[in-house]
Parts: C-alpha cells; sequence; structure tokens
C-alpha cells in the first residue's frame, strides 16, 4: 500500500472514533506506513507532541506501552500553577514560563482547568515573613501580566480577616496567609483529551503497545520493534525520527539504544492522601509545610474530597511499583495536624492514596525537592531525541519546542521543509458550553458535562437505551454506569482499570474502590470488546489488586 500523505492521514484518522476498535485498526497502520516522527510515551508530554507534529502536518505516530497517563500524568496533585515556591530558588524563567502556560490552559481548556484559590499561611517567628511573601506573591502577580485571563490579584489577609476566608487555618500560632490564585485540572482527562486530539489532527495513536527495541539503519534509528501487549503480536514501527518521552521510564527507553550510557534522570516519589472533605473542610487549597522537614506541601479541594500531597523523596524502584507507604502517609497526616491539629485526620479518615514518579533532570548533591521541575531534550548519537523533566502545566510549551527540535532535524537530515509554526497556543482543546441536562441530579449533570462537553450528548443516549444507565455506579458519586461503555467506544479504555482509575476517578473515591460493582462493569466493558468470561474475570483481579495497592499504606 503506498504511504499515506499527511492529508489523507488526517481524514482517515479524524474519521474514525476515539475506540478500542479503532486502535486496532492503528495497528495496522503503524506496521504499514513510514511515519515522520514516531513517539514513545502516551503521558502529557508525549500525546501534547503527537497532537502539536501532527497539526503541523506531519505523519506522526504515539505508542504507550499501558494506558495514556497511567504513570505521572494521572498521579499529578491535579494543579495546573506557576509555581511560586519556584521563586525561592530564583527560578524566574521556569515560573514566568509556567504563569503564560497557565493562562493559555484556561482559555483554550476552560472546561477542565479552572481558577482556584490558594491560602499561603503565615506563621509567627517562622519563614516566610509576611512581608517577605507579600514581595514574593506580587513578583507572581508581575510575572503573570498579560497572561492573567482574569485571576484576581492576590491579597494579603491579617489573622482575624484569614478566619473569615478559610477558618481552617485560623490559629493563634499563623499570624496572617497569602490569598492568590492558580488553576486545577483532571490531570488524567486532560491527558486523554489531548490524545484525543492528536488523534483528530491526523496522528496514528494506540495505547498497549510497547516499544520493546528500536530499529536501527547502520548507526541510525530508523523506527521501532513494538509489542501489541493485549495480543503479544509484535511489529515494526518505521519513523524518520523516534522520540523518547517516556516519564519515568526515559531510562528504559535510553537503554534500548545504548545500554551503557549514564541515566539522565533522578526519579521522585510523590505521593498523595485523598480524604473525604467532610473531615477536611477547606475552601481553597492550602500551602503547608511540614514539621518535620519544612517541606511545602497542598491540600487542595476536589469535589467532596481533599487531596493531600505531596511528599518528595528519591526513588529507585520501577515507576509502575510505586504506591504510597505507611511513611508517606504518616509523614503527609503529620503536616495536616500541625496546620489544624483540632481536626484530627488519621488514618482512618484516608480513602485511598496514589502516588506518581517524577521524572526530574539528576543533579548531584541537591536534596529532592530542589532539584529544578525545568525540562531538558538531547539527542544520542545515533538520533534518539529524549525530553525530560518538565511539570503538568508546562507540557505544551514543552512539546513545542520538541517539535521544534524534530523539525529541525527533519530537514538536516531527510530534506522535509518545516511546516506550520505551532499552532497549539490558541488553539481550543476543551472549551466551555453551556449544555442543560435537566432529567439528571444536578451534581450529576455538572460532572458529565464538564468531563464530556458536548460529547455528553452521546453519553445520555447510552444512558437512556437501558433501564438503569443513568443510576450512579457508587451512591454519592456522580459516574453513571453508561460511561463505561462511552469509554470503550470514545476513549479507547480497553481494560476495566482504564475505566475506573483514569476514565473516571472511583478507585480512589469511592471506599472500597467500588468492588462490589466491578463485575458488572466488567460485563458491561466485556460486551463492547469482545471479552469471554476467564478475560473478565482477569479484570475484576487486576482491577482488585490496584484497589489493594491504592490502600497499601494500611
Amino acid at each position: 500500500m503506498p504511504i499515506a500523505t499527511p492529508s489523507s492521514m488526517k481524514d482517515t484518522s479524524a474519521s474514525r472514533p476515539f475506540s478500542s476498535a479503532t486502535r486496532a485498526e492503528n495497528l495496522e497502520w503503524l506496521a504499514r506506513e513510514h511515519f515522520d516522527i514516531l513517539i514513545i510515551g502516551g503521558g502529557i508530554t508525549g500525546c501534547a507532541a503527537a497532537r502539536d507534529a501532527a497539526m503541523r502536518g506531519y505523519r506522526v505516530a504515539l505508542v504507550e506501552k499501558e494506558d495514556f497517563a497511567s504513570g505521572t500524568s494521572s498521579r499529578s496533585s491535579r494543579l495546573i500553577h506557576g509555581g511560586l515556591r519556584y521563586l525561592e530558588h530564583r527560578q524566574f524563567g521556569l515560573v514566568r514560563e509556567s504563569v503564560v502556560e497557565r493562562a493559555r490552559l484556561l482559555r483554550n481548556a476552560s472546561r477542565i482547568v479552572k481558577p482556584l484559590s490558594f491560602v499561603y499561611p503565615v506563621y509567627r517567628r517562622r519563614y516566610p515573613r509576611y512581608a517577605v511573601l507579600s514581595i514574593g506573591l506580587w513578583l507572581y502577580d508581575l510575572m503573570s501580566i498579560g497572561g492573567r485571563r482574569g485571576l484576581p490579584r492576590h491579597r494579603m489577609l491579617r489573622a482575624d480577616h484569614l478566619a473569615e476566608v478559610e477558618p481552617l487555618v485560623a490559629a493563634s500560632h499563623i499570624a496572617g496567609a497569602g490569598y492568590y490564585y492558580d488553576a486545577t485540572t483532571d490531570d488524567a482527562r486532560l491527558t486523554l483529551l489531548t490524545a484525543k486530539a492528536a488523534h483528530h489532527a491526523g496522528a496514528i495513536v494506540a495505547n498497549y503497545a510497547q516499544a520493546v527495541g528500536l530499529l536501527k539503519a547502520g548507526s541510525r534509528i530508523a523506527g521501532a520493534h513494538v509489542r501489541d501487549v493485549s495480543s503479544g503480536h509484535d511489529l515494526e514501527v518505521k519513523a524518520r525520527v523516534v522520540v523518547n518521552a517516556a516519564g519515568p521510564w526515559v531510562d528504559r527507553v535510553l537503554g534500548l539504544d545504548a545500554p551503557s550510557e549514564r541515566p539522565v534522570l533522578r526519579p521522585t516519589k510523590g505521593a498523595h492522601l485523598v480524604v473525604p472533605r467532610a473531615r477536611l473542610p477547606i475552601r481553597s487549597a492550602i500551602a503547608v509545610r511540614s514539621p518535620r522537614d519544612r517541606r511545602a506541601m497542598f491540600l487542595v479541594p476536589w469535589s467532596d474530597f481533599a487531596i493531600v500531597g505531596t511528599t518528595d523523596t528519591d526513588y529507585d524502584g520501577r515507576p509502575e511499583d510505586a504506591v504510597a507507604d505507611r511513611d508517606d502517609c504518616a509523614y503527609l497526616l503529620e503536616s495536616v495536624r500541625g496546620l489544624a491539629p483540632e481536626v484530627r485526620l488519621d488514618e482512618a479518615d484516608v480513602i485511598s492514596t496514589y502516588a506518581g514518579v517524577r521524572p526530574l533532570i539528576a543533579v548531584e548533591g541537591r536534596r529532592p525537592s530542589s532539584v529544578s521541575r525545568e525540562h531538558a531534550i538531547v539527542e544520542s548519537k545515533s538520533g534518539l531525541i529524549t525530553i525530560a523533566g518538565g511539570k503538568l502545566t508546562t507540557h505544551r510549551a514543552m512539546a513545542e519546542q520538541l517539535v521544534d527540535r524534530v523539525q529541525d532535524k527533519l530537514l538536516r537530515d531527510s530534506g522535509i521543509a518545516r511546516r506550520l509554526a505551532c499552532p497549539t497556543a490558541n488553539a481550543p482543546l476543551a472549551a466551555s458550553g453551556d449544555i442543560a441536562l435537566p432529567d439528571l441530579p444536578e451534581k450529576t449533570a455538572a460532572y458529565l458535562v464538564e468531563a464530556y462537553g458536548a460529547d455528553v450528548i452521546e453519553v445520555v443516549r447510552i444512558a437512556g437505551s437501558t433501564v438503569g444507565w443513568t443510576d450512579p455506579i457508587v451512591p454519592g458519586l456522580p459516574y453513571l454506569r453508561a460511561e463505561a461503555i462511552y469509554a470503550a467506544e470514545h476513549e479507547m479504555a480497553v481494560t476495566l482499570c482504564d475505566f475506573l482509575m483514569r476514565r473516571t476517578h472511583i478507585l480512589h473515591e469511592a471506599q472500597d474502590g467500588a468492588l462490589l460493582h466491578a463485575g458488572a462493569l466488567a460485563a458491561d466493558m466485556g460486551a463492547i470488546l469482545g471479552w469471554d468470561d476467564e478475560r473478565m474475570q482477569r479484570e475484576v483481579a487486576e482491577y482488585e489488586k490496584q484497589v489493594m495497592l491504592a490502600r497499601a499504606f494500611r
């Protein structure tokens, strides 16, 4: 079959649903086409790069060894922020880039990136002093000029006013607080929407497609050996440029190219707790410093829950094995009690935990929390381009710089002329809209519109087709049984865990992870995906394992 032109690949991809069936078709495309760019890694950076390159008109492929956002990109603190604390380390360039990208996300993805107020308490006789924080927040506002998109300027609150704004932190040892704005997002869904946008721009993407080796033409990389994890079938994907955007697995991919190369990462673990907001009644995100080591962390409101995190400790295990252990839990709870001892938060209040591994650039002699969150792009002797480091907030800018670098390489090595300039700075990703769902409870309707936008009509159509599918999966949570069908048919969900961990957050928000409902949901998805009884049992067993890992601290 002749190689597709960029326009024909785009037309073919955009016309197909982002489904499990399309994934199977994409594996066939991967085996028979010759791509300009192959991206290894389906986290936020890889998906953003695939979207950017496809929108510029390149033939793009992306493979991910598990599910989109299954690594660090679904295990963040769910914040889109400039990084106020980075000012302490004089990382002014990172802060400026972050606040600019925050403004772009608030504009281009307003449906799932929302403004969030923050409270930064000032303690008596502790750093930072009231005046020092005021100067820091003034500088933070100044760096945001031109891209604030209506975020209010900061205010400094004295103790009596603080008691009205955030009663939880009103205590005799707190002199006041800084009150400012950043943003919050659903990290897993932001990554998924970016992957879908890459697909609709013409990229050929596949989850559960693992790069197990690299193709070489002489001493130069010419593609990758890719394994379909579902079937075990191997295929060759040919590409002029291969990009390693594997996050905490970057060194593993580098090892496929040059096993003796020194690791480029210093992985650190970030653990989080999920607790009911009824037990931690915060109105804003609150900056907290650990009484043990003075590290900064946050309490983040998330619907009816609060997320407590994060830790920042060196990690030398496999990224896929990272969990929040008892020491992590004790450290985070101790920090909450240091802020609000009267709450008496303890292990029994924790619904679940999660932990991600940050792919930070290795720097000798520095504490994990002081290692820069800036990214680096490097090219190996054989031509493999690797991107590492960075943060969720700056993923679009990282992708732009990465594709610019690839574009130069394609011109230099293959004579392929530069295409369009980067189009993503002003391209809508998840715009808000007025959609009414009067037949559903208000909380459920609001969640569905925020998660799916205009596509919510299809979710509602599926829900209305079968009795009981408009009922919540778990009482008190907004998730519907119909979403499992939609996930398989329109969100490339391939496993039960894909739905319960990343398309929704049921694993972390239901007390028992909704294990009692796992069998019925597996049957629903299995009817679409062609699972037999044995496969459904395996899916439930794997989900049960993940539920236990999210509660391993016990």
